[in-house]
């Protein structure tokens, strides 16, 4: 029978680690918690619960605490969380069901970061598919991971933050698949004072992933983004301009590009900005933050046709019914003075994002505004 493990590095997590265990009691034939450097009762509380508890001092380096353990686990496939991380309930025999008996793929699953932001460039409003993680949260951003893969001694993590799986996989030729199991991450739904603390160190991380290797893609774009958080942007379009100049069609290559495009869109280079936007949709059609961006410049340009145009492009492959897509639309609606078609619209975001309020009272205007109050 296969066997499953759950890894996790912690560090003074005495707070979060009894409900996590208790949570995810029954998913994993094993626990391994890695401790880099606890000062309350974190490493007590992982051995009552039955957890396999590996020291290992920080080093500054995520990757290397996660391969810790890699190296301690037994079972022949792999699930890593972090305490502020749940896997629903419900998807625990999904997961466990998924696991085939040979060591041939990868599983790539989304991130839910519950995130209270609605400014974020990739917010969008809570699922509604999970009630009892979704709880308390209006919206959040995904994001995606090799979260689930076998135990393979090549098979490890790589980068000081940020770190993952996937360059190791794609070295030994394993395939991905898509694990319809998203992860629910809670670390973005805190208070000002702890996002900003989480800020700091973050920063510190990238620099130093950044600085060991300045030409790495990855490292060029979550640099530039931290600089962009730090109110640096003209710090951050250096290294995105030398970014967009990497092999055409990787991922980092093409969110720098789209980076750049809002960046430039913000400063009024509305021309620059489209042909860097079509730039990244071309190399990556699957990008649907770039055609978000590129629908959002062509209206702010006032391309009623070529807005919606791209849009309609983008509904072709995302379908018609993605929230954020639709929130694209109803604003050119309304744009345009196409008030009814606006409402037809409002309607239905409100149908597939009930728990978006702002989209509701638009909604409810546009009622009063066409006379269907």
């Amino acid at each position: 029978m296969t066997r499953l493990a759950l890894t996790m590095i912690v560090r003074d997590e005495a707070a979060q680690l009894p409900a996590f265990l208790a949570h995810h009691q029954g998913l994993a034939d094993e626990i391994v918690v890695v401790d880099t450097g606890s000062e309350d009762q974190t490493r007590e509380i992982a051995a009552t619960a039955g957890a396999l508890v590996v020291d290992f001092p920080w080093q500054d380096d995520f990757a290397a605490a996660r391969n810790a353990g890699l190296e301690a686990a037994t079972a022949e496939w792999i699930v890593f969380l972090d305490a502020d991380e749940r896997l629903s309930q419900s998807d625990f025999s999904a997961l466990q069901r998924s696991l085939p008996d040979r060591p041939d793929r990868v599983f790539l699953q989304e991130t839910w970061n519950y995130c209270l932001d609605m400014a974020h460039l990739e917010w969008q409003p809570i699922s509604g598919r999970y009630p009892q993680e979704e709880k308390g949260q209006t919206g959040m951003f995904v994001a995606r991971r090799v979260g689930v893969f076998p135990r393979l001694k090549y098979l490890v993590f790589s980068g000081r933050v940020h770190e993952s799986v996937l360059p190791a996989a794609e070295a030994l030729g394993l395939p991905l698949a898509k694990l319809d199991i998203p992860v629910h991450h809670y670390g973005y739904a805190q208070t000002i004072e702890i996002n900003v603390a989480r800020h700091e160190r973050y920063r510190r991380m990238v620099q130093l992933k950044f600085d060991d290797n300045p030409a790495d893609p990855a490292a060029q774009l979550e640099w530039a983004t931290v600089l962009l958080e730090s109110g640096e942007p003209q710090q951050a379009m250096v290294h995105l301009m030398e970014l967009a100049n990497g092999p055409r069609g990787l991922r980092p290559v093409v969110r720098g590009l789209a980076l750049q495009g809002r960046l430039r869109r913000e400063m009024g280079e509305i021309p620059a900005a489209l042909s860097l936007l079509s730039e990244a949709v071309g190399q990556d059609p699957d990008f649907l933050l770039g055609w978000m961006e590129l629908v959002r410049t062509e209206a702010l340009a006032e391309n009623w046709d070529a807005a919606s145009n791209a849009l309609a492009k983008a509904e072709a492959r995302f379908g018609h019914q993605n929230p954020q897509l639709l929130r694209e639309a109803l604003r050119i609606k309304i744009k345009t003075g196409q008030l009814p078609a606006a409402l037809i619209a409002a309607e239905e975001l409100t149908r597939l994002s009930p728990h978006w309020r702002e989209i509701r009272d638009l909604r409810d205007r546009l009622r009063g505004m066409t006379g269907q109050a």
